[in-house]
């Protein structure tokens, strides 16, 4: 379907547009077009071309229509139209043609006869031509659309929007163009008729023949298509042209602009096709192994996978409009042939991927293909236009030199062929088989010749089995083998449905044997030397001698074996079954091993569980597969036959799953233990959507009916509530704000035809607001990060973007070209993905105020169906799913981020000049009024950018630059309030002393004074791998980087050197070292990216750093750095890589010679580090990610503990091995999932959970068994989010939310803890840092500050 939105100066459509070509009228009765009463084609002898005739004498009930949809528009931007019509003389006829100018206004341009004399009759938006036909002669209309409009307006020409043609008249085509042309200078595309000379066609000019203008574009190859434009920035793909019989074609996703033309601006592409599950197993020949190669090359879909057996590591080929049917390989060249219609077939280049040829010879229909042992030449089998089979050889000696491929031979054939082979014995001769028919062609002097080889055999000479009188044969293997040298000694064997194989002497071309070896048809065979491997429906593949006395290996599948490979080597069999499945099985070990798994049917939604690592699928095919997302391998399966899946959800903490099904029931799933744990039918059609509140305390359920139930999940999911949102027969969908604040819907009157959305309480659903829109219906909802935005995907191809008050603040129309179907916003970078039907999946830049830049926009290819689910794995992966049976999963690159910020008009870097510090902010402290930190904080975050990107240091310096300005005439602050509404004194911004909290000297323990150290601007809110990535501005002489402004705020993020007086943060990719009494910072750059952990030894003289993966030198992923650096020289002294997801902690051992890591999640990883050498000195693995760590104080050997939400485990590190075991923790511990974690001096251990309460764990030595007790809590459940045991006897707990508490020790030995002193600061607390008795401590909170 053609491009709704396509981009105004597209580099395609100059110089012109066959606009038929363009809406696929060629290929009638299909089309992007509508049409009404008497149309249809016909072949007009007058011109020798096929015609559309249109009849009848009402023109509006009788007429074409481009595009099909009133409502979408062929975004043709040439200048002039020209139309190519016959009408006899007193016929009535009509054409119109819709014109958008630049003003969005929309005119209609009419030619017919039963206007007035009046040659041209303009109103505002009509334009109205009168022109009765004289003569019986084709007629060329061409409309000089901008003069045409010029008098109605004074707004340029944007595009063509639709062209109608009615009642009583021929058409030839339709063409638009950037040139006016004469019937001399036409294009050979728009001749109408190489039969008529110039004189026997008018042509009329409205309303006059142009003077020659030149053309705006500059020249592009004419072999780019608009499907080569699919992964550029500002440019959209449409739908491809047909091309040529036997033309070379440079297709493909991949093939950069610098090759398509020079013409185009470079854009690197902002994702990556890494990885697909999927299979086409209906088709027996879609599978084989590529030569001389361990690569192993299949379909999926419309995506040819060329897949290393050994790692899983895929390479992709795009380009196919329709289903991969079958493919061969020979040497370094792939062939396919697609499914359908068109019957194409393409030739690649394996080692760049790239499509080197485009052959089509046939009508559809293609079943079978084959290339020759050298190469030279290949045949395919398929249906001409009679609907009969034609065999089709060519010669592709020259193809890669350069030349065409050449058409040997054609055969139309009467007997039914399923597969045909060259023979390996004879140049220029084939086989094929088929139902009762055995033959083999040779070619002479350009024809292809057949004999039939006689199947009844002789009295006595079956081996096993009895004659069946019909079969089908339905594959072909020869014989191979060092010692055969007459033809005569030559076997050919041929399988059957009969589950028989027929051996044939090749010389003598006579049937020898028939072994029965099967039960059921056996669909695939190939025979080396010795060795006979067969593939059946009774779901056994066999491994065979070459007498059949007996099989030698033999392994069952849960499907029918469709395909089998052999390696290039003889020790890998490759196979394919029917559900979707290859496996590999090594034949010297006997081993098997599963390769790929995939849906059968359409994939229906996909769900993430971000804490385990994992995501899982719900089909059409009746199964909910889970899969890792590290490794994109099955996990589990569970399977409902005949039922229908609609939709899935995660549990936000358990290990449960919700599905929606097609009958009404909702049901939820243990994973862990693969049970079903409730079931409900609460609805009367289908379930839609299913989505647990973040809380996870309720779960909603979306039907068909436009009902909307709750479910209570603490009590075994009871139905506590029941809403009628009246969207029965439209589009409807429901999201929940990040904070579980909020739920949204849609509601929709039988009386209106507009859809609203409706906002409800996340926990009470008492009704929050209605919000009115111009949507008939919509397809996603989607809160932004903060919950103050919603993003809404409407029915007719919009993004609407609305505040939580009602307000649109933004409004992107036909995002899609047919229809969006799947909306997922980036958890951590400005981005939005869509997906719609006309396949593409889109990445837009988003700026938080709900605004979208669209012309930087990037397209993508390769979904072999419509997109209708999107899932963001981790911020680096993006799962998309489909109409089609195939997950694909796209790797974000690391340009996007860079690139996006870009397009969204912001410095990839921060400039740094402490010369503009000097000279913006006041040289000695100024007194002023009290400042509200929130207040300090939103004059650095301009509204709606905060936690997206940082300002530019001219920006912050300008604004504290005028608030010192406004309140140096104000006097000072006598006290500052740390409850709270913390105020905040400026000259703590502005003076070099630092000041720290204070826990101690106050008269009331609940006010406690606090002062910010350094207010610092931030690229986020603190979020682990929200960071983007920055470019270092080129060295320059003269130019050093003096200072640095700015915190990270991540987890972790800052640490205090006591002994040396420094103050060590993270600030995006630098390691800042600042002395706390000078303010002299000393900044170290080793990270490529943002740092996302720090941590010090215990002597405070190494420092270690982690920051978000990069690309890495030696490894194919991008990989997180790990760098040490020596405090003393402030040089990295080793730089590590181990962990691919990033790295959540970090902690050195208490003698400084081991550093721990952990990997973020998705990662299940721990690594032990030797710090002298900076190798990793082992790693193990656990059942959830990895949140917290820490070394044990008091053990023999190296001992430390590690903390996922549900779980604590207890690592020793021995002489030989890493010994884990899983700590018992009581029920009461586990109603909350755990957040922080703090070794003790005396070797116990502190966890904090999401409820705010702080538990106390004595350990056992060598044993699972623990002693807990419930030491102390936060106030108002706020969740704890770090923890340090300072002294034997004091404890700090920081919490999500700015609380920072400090507890006591009643007595020694007492597990009752009482608070002492408490204070507020603003944000959540990332990071503390104190020692002794805990008089003072440095805060960094997720707002950027540090305290």
């Amino acid at each position: 379907m053609p491009a709704a939105g396509l981009t105004r100066s597209s580099v395609w459509q100059h110089p012109l547009v066959d606009v038929f070509r363009y809406c696929n009228l060629k290929q009638w009765p299909q089309g992007n077009y509508a049409k009404e009463g008497n149309v249809k084609i016909a072949m007009d002898r007058t011109i020798g071309h096929q015609v559309i005739t249109l009849a009848g004498a009402v023109p509006a009930a009788n007429y074409l229509q481009l595009p099909q949809d009133k409502m979408d528009s062929l975004a043709l931007t040439g200048r002039f139209l020209y139309l190519q019509v016959f009408v006899k003389p007193g016929d009535t006829y009509a054409i119109h043609v819709d014109v958008k100018t630049a003003d969005k206004n929309t005119t209609r341009v009419s030619i017919s006869d039963l206007f007035s004399a009046e040659a041209v009759k303009r109103t505002q938006r009509n334009i109205q031509i009168a022109h009765s036909s004289n003569s019986d002669m084709w007629t060329v209309l061409a409309l000089d659309l901008a003069v045409l409009l010029a008098p109605v307006t004074s707004a340029l020409v944007e595009e063509t929007k639709a062209i109608q043609f009615c009642a009583n008249m021929l058409v030839r085509g339709a063409f638009t163009a950037d040139d006016s042309y004469t019937q001399q200078t036409l294009p050979k595309d728009m001749v109408l008729s190489h039969a008529l000379p110039s004189t026997d066609i008018n042509w009329v000019w409205f309303p006059d023949a142009p003077l020659p203008v030149p053309t705006p574009f500059r020249e592009v190859s004419s072999n780019i298509k608009p499907a080569l434009l699919s992964q550029r920035s500002g440019v959209k793909a449409a739908k491809p042209l047909p091309v040529a019989d036997s033309a070379r074609r440079k297709e493909g996703a991949a093939e950069s602009l610098e090759q398509a033309g020079s013409g185009l601006e470079k854009a690197q592409a902002w994702l990556k096709l890494e990885h697909i599950n999927g299979y086409i197993g209906e088709f027996t020949r879609s599978m084989t192994w590529l030569p001389n190669s361990q690569e192993l090359v299949f379909a999926a879909g419309s995506v040819i996978v060329v897949m290393q057996s050994s790692t899983g590591v895929q390479r992709h080929l795009l380009g196919c409009a329709n289903s991969v049917c079958a493919l061969a390989c020979s040497g370094n060249t792939i062939v396919s042939a697609e499914a359908g219609k068109l019957g194409l077939i393409r030739l690649w280049d394996a080692p760049t991927g790239q499509c080197q040829a485009l052959l089509h010879g046939h009508a559809g229909g293609i079943n079978c293909l084959d290339v020759s042992a050298d190469g030279r030449f290949l045949v395919a089998v398929g249906l001409n236009n009679q609907s009969k089979q034609l065999v089709i050889l060519w010669s592709i000696a020259g193809l890669f030199d350069g030349h065409k491929a050449q058409v040997l031979a054609k055969y139309i054939s009467d007997y039914n062929i399923k597969a045909i082979k060259f023979s390996p014995y004879e140049e220029g001769r084939l086989m094929t088989c088929g139902k009762d028919s055995i033959r083999m062609f040779r070619l002479k002097l350009g024809h292809l010749r057949g004999m039939s080889v006689h199947v009844i055999p002789a009295p006595g000479e079956l081996a096993r089995g009895s004659w069946l009188d019909t079969n089908v044969f339905t594959d072909i293997a020869f014989e191979t083998g060092c010692g055969l040298l007459q033809l005569e000694e030559r076997h050919v064997y041929v399988t059957s449905i009969s589950g028989a194989v027929y051996q044939i002497n090749y010389g003598t071309r006579t049937l020898e044997r028939v072994y029965q070896l099967h039960s059921a048809a056996i669909n695939c065979m190939l025979v080396s030397e010795g060795l006979c491997v067969t593939g059946s429906d009774d779901r056994f593949m066999r491994v065979w001698p070459l007498d059949f006395s007996d099989f030698l290996l033999e392994a069952e599948h849960e499907a029918p074996v469709t395909a089998i490979g052999l390696a290039p080597d003889g020790l890998t069999i490759a196979v394919g079954t029917e559900n979707g499945a290859i496996g590999c099985l090594d034949v010297p070990t006997h081993q098997y091993r599963t390769l790929l798994r995939s849906h059968t049917d359409t994939i229906n939604a996909v769900a993430v569980d971000s804490n385990r690592g994992e995501y899982c699928t719900v089909s059409s095919d009746g199964t909910i597969r889970g899969w890792d997302t590290a490794s994109h391998a099955q996990l589990f399966e569970l399977a409902a036959p005949g039922e229908v899946i609609h939709c899935c959800a995660y549990h936000p903490d358990r290990h449960e799953l919700a599905c929606g099904f097609g009958q009404g029931r909702v049901r939820v799933f243990d994973i862990a233990e693969t049970a079903l744990l409730q079931e409900h039918k609460q609805h009367r059609q289908a379930v839609l959507q299913v989505l647990y509140l973040p809380s996870g305390k309720l779960l909603f359920s979306l039907g068909q009916d436009g009902n909307l139930c709750v479910y209570e999940v603490a009590h075994s999911y009871l139905p506590i509530k029941f809403l009628s949102t009246a969207t029965h027969e439209h589009p409807a969908c429901i999201a929940v704000s990040s904070d579980s604040a909020l739920l949204a819907t849609v509601s929709r009157s039988e009386a209106s035809p507009y859809a609203s959305i409706l906002l409800f309480h996340g926990s009470t659903l008492e009704a929050v607001r209605r919000i009115e829109s111009s949507a008939a219906g919509f397809t996603g909802l989607q809160f932004c990060h903060d919950g103050t935005q919603l993003l809404a995907a409407t029915a007719d191809r919009r993004l609407l973007t609305y505040s939580i008050d009602g307000r649109l603040m933004d409004e992107r129309h036909k995002m899609h070209k047919v229809g969006m179907d799947a909306l997922a916003l980036h958890p951590t970078h400005p981005l939005v993905a869509t997906g719609g039907a006309d396949r593409l999946i889109k990445l837009w830049p988003y700026l938080q105020e709900g605004t979208l830049t669209t012309a930087q926009g990037q397209s993508f290819v390769g979904h072999p169906d419509s997109v209708t689910g999107l899932a963001w794995a981790d911020p680096a992966t993006l799962i998309t799913t489909g109409a089609g049976d195939a997950v694909l999963i796209w790797r974000l690159t690391p340009a996007a981020v860079g690139e996006a910020r870009r397009a969204l008009g912001q410095p990839p870097a921060i400039p740094d000049s402490q010369t503009l510090l000097q000279a913006t902010l006041p040289e000695a402290n100024v007194a002023g009024p009290a400042l509200d930190s929130t207040q300090a904080f939103d004059s650095f975050h301009p509204a709606g950018e905060q936690g997206l990107m940082r300002q530019s240091l001219e920006a912050a310096a300008g604004l504290l630059q005028s608030q010192a300005q406004a309140q140096a005439t104000d006097p000072p602050a006598a006290t500052l309030a740390a409850a709270p509404a913390l105020q905040i004194h400026p000259s703590a911004v502005t003076s070099p002393p630092a000041q720290s909290a204070q826990l101690a000297g106050s008269a009331n323990a609940g006010d406690l004074p606090a002062t910010q150290h350094e207010l610092l601007a931030t690229p986020g809110n603190g979020m682990l791998q929200q960071q983007v990535a920055t470019h270092s501005m080129p060295a320059e002489a003269g130019l050093h980087l003096e200072r640095v402004v700015g915190f990270n705020g991540v987890q972790h993020g800052c640490c205090v050197l006591q002994e040396q007086g420094l103050l060590v943060y993270a600030t995006d990719q630098f390691l800042v070292l600042e002395q706390l009494a000078s303010r002299e910072q000393r900044c170290l750059q080793q990270h490529d990216t943002s740092i996302t952990c720090l941590a010090v030894s215990s002597d405070g003289s190494l420092i270690a750093s982690a920051s978000l993966p990069s690309p890495s030198p030696g490894h194919l992923t991008p990989l997180a750095q790990i760098c040490l650096w020596d405090v003393a020289t402030a040089t990295c002294s080793h730089v590590m890589h181990h962990h691919s997801c990033g790295v959540q902690a970090l902690s050195f051992s208490a003698d400084s010679m081991w550093l721990l890591s952990a990997g973020t999640a998705p990662e299940q990883n721990v690594v032990i580090w030797d710090v002298a050498t900076g190798t990793a000195l082992t790693s193990g693995t656990t059942s959830q990610p990895v949140l917290a760590l820490a070394w044990r104080p008091t053990t023999t050997l190296p001992a430390f503990v590690t903390m996922s939400k549900g779980e604590v485990l207890a690592w020793e590190l021995e002489a030989s091995h890493l010994a884990q075991r899983t700590l018992r923790l009581p029920a009461a511990l586990l109603e909350a999932p755990l957040t922080a974690l703090a070794a003790h001096a005396d070797g116990s251990l502190f966890l904090g959970d999401q409820q705010g309460v702080v538990w106390r764990l004595q350990v056992a030595p060598s044993s699972s068994h623990v002693t807990c007790s419930k030491c102390c809590a936060l106030k108002g459940t706020e969740p704890v989010s770090c923890l340090q045991a300072c002294s034997s006897s004091l404890l700090l707990v920081g919490g999500s939310q700015g609380q920072l508490a400090r507890f006591a020790q009643q007595a020694a030995g007492s597990s009752i803890w009482l608070q002492d002193r408490t204070l507020s600061v603003s944000g959540g607390i990332t990071s503390i840092n104190s020692c002794g008795m805990a008089l003072e401590a440095f805060l960094g909170t997720d707002l950027g500050m540090i305290w």
